[in-house]
């Protein structure tokens, strides 16, 4: 993985048209797990720290177009899961981009719209042709399992590591003094970072957040469901994920944390086959993280109100006046009020799928390009109701509800518990439609990375009942 990462920076993109390449000719030769890999790495490449990766505008070309290609030559390919495989069920997925692609017709931007529309559609049915696929062998998820670990050692323990490198870890601080000539404050950045959002091995402090839950999400969910121990490895990763999400200064990711917690407590762990003394184990485990981090928190708290300055995102509490509530969501209120305003102008079927109607004046000026542009921004909620409209949102609901149905029905636990942490980390920045860059890594990860801890799981525990059947002497 980093050695793809690092080929980027020295072949200019070269290396992203030969990562596209190797998936489309995987694709055709039926091999899921490379296939998986290139999906996971085109997003990955787009959010990763371009200090260490490079990224150019080849890069983000073909990234955007191999999600299709890939796509294609699975379909061409067929599948080798056999009759009786696991669904990911993501089928009502498709009534909401039917009524994006009716709201789309009067919508701001109508070539963007469909564009966008035409790249997410193509990503969903590419994540649930993967998903089928990779069930045709057991060390094909072994080997998937393995993928998704590395990226979360990279992504999270990494950027535990470039906290003592500045001009890495608080890159995006560094290349914002310096685009306004700036230089030097950024010399001061560099020695001061500690200060200052802390973006890791992401290119943003507003990705790291989620990069972070969505990956100890799964290492929780891998933990529990495959290894159903305390395993070291992954009590270290899950660590480090509260102090980056600390260090990222994300109220949104102390929300998805507290959900993650809740879900894998009642719901998660109950379903998980542990033995009991696992289980008791954890419950002390968490008791215990959860004192010591209101212990800090509290010591913290009256040493320098460091509690409060998170919270407010400003390092002066005192002469902050502004209430918790606004303090929360007044980064997000002209985004809230752009959607309602496109809510209100069309309330059945919103404005369409690209809703930003200040694109305009960028499309015009050349500053983006009908493929370039960003799909949405600000908070979900409000999203669906400005791009869809009521029309949307009721098919979205639908959607959501049999999602959790026949996870509970047929006890995907992580997939449920994974894609909750996705929909809670859209609360704050909406990536859930974006094919690309975030939105795209959370999707494979969610999907097809939570998915396949089910699958693996669920043979894992044939296999055991199958060796404890042979032990008593039966058989099949």
């Amino acid at each position: 993985i980093m050695a793809v990462i690092l080929a980027c920076r020295f072949t200019l993109g070269g290396m992203a048209v030969f990562l596209a390449l190797s998936g489309l000719v995987a694709a055709l030769m039926h091999k899921p797990t490379i296939v998986s890999f290139c999906f996971l790495m085109f997003p990955l490449m787009v959010i990763f720290n371009q200090v260490i990766i490079g990224m150019n505008g080849i890069t983000l070309l073909v990234s955007r177009f191999a999600f299709g290609a890939m796509t294609i030559a699975s379909l061409m390919s067929g599948t080798r899961a056999g009759t009786h495989y696991e669904r990911l069920p993501l089928g009502w997925m498709a009534a909401y981009v039917a009524v994006a692609c009716l709201s789309s017709i009067d919508g701001w931007m109508p070539m963007i719209s469909y564009l966008k529309i035409l790249n997410f559609a193509i990503m969903i049915i590419g994540i649930c042709l993967l998903a089928k696929q990779v069930q045709s062998d057991v060390s094909c998820l072994r080997l998937l399992r393995a993928i998704f670990m590395a990226i979360a050692i990279i992504m999270i323990l990494g950027s535990l590591v470039t906290y003592f490198i500045p001009s890495i870890g608080y890159s995006m601080m560094v290349f914002r003094a310096e685009r306004y000539g700036n230089f030097v404050e950024a010399e001061e950045l560099v020695k001061y970072g500690t200060q200052l959002l802390f973006n890791g091995m992401t290119c943003h402090s507003q990705m790291l957040s989620p990069v972070t839950g969505c990956l100890a999400t799964w290492v929780l969910c891998d933990m529990l469901l495959i290894e159903r121990k305390i395993d070291l490895l992954h009590c270290a990763i899950l660590g480090c994920a509260p102090i980056l999400l600390y260090m990222s200064r994300s109220r949104g990711g102390l929300l998805m944390l507290v959900c993650v917690v809740i879900i894998t407590l009642f719901v998660t762990v109950p379903r998980a086959r542990l033995p009991i003394k696992v289980k008791r184990h954890l419950g002390m485990g968490l008791a215990g993280l959860a004192f010591m981090l209101f212990s800090v928190g509290i010591y913290f708290q009256i040493k320098n109100d460091a509690i409060s300055r998170w919270l407010r995102k400003t390092d002066n509490v005192a002469s902050d006046t502004r209430s918790l509530r606004e303090a929360f969501t007044g980064s997000r209120e002209f985004l809230v009020e752009m959607n309602l305003r496109d809510f209100e102008l069309n309330p059945l079927l919103g404005k369409g799928f690209q809703v930003v109607d200040g694109l305009k004046q960028a499309y015009a000026s050349g500053q983006i390009t009908w493929f370039s542009a960003s799909v949405e921004k600000g908070v979900t909620p409000y999203v669906i109701l400005g791009e869809t409209g009521v029309i949307g949102a009721i098919a979205f609901l639908i959607f959501l509800c049999s999602f959790y149905s026949q996870c509970v029905k047929h006890g995907y636990m992580s997939l449920m518990t994974n894609f909750t942490c996705f929909l809670v980390a859209n609360l704050a920045d909406s990536t859930l439609f974006s094919p690309s860059g975030l939105g795209g890594f959370m999707w494979i990860v969610s999907c097809i990375g939570a998915f396949s801890t089910d699958c693996l799981a669920k043979r894992l525990h044939w296999m055991r009942q199958e060796e404890g059947w042979r032990m008593a002497g039966g058989g099949w």
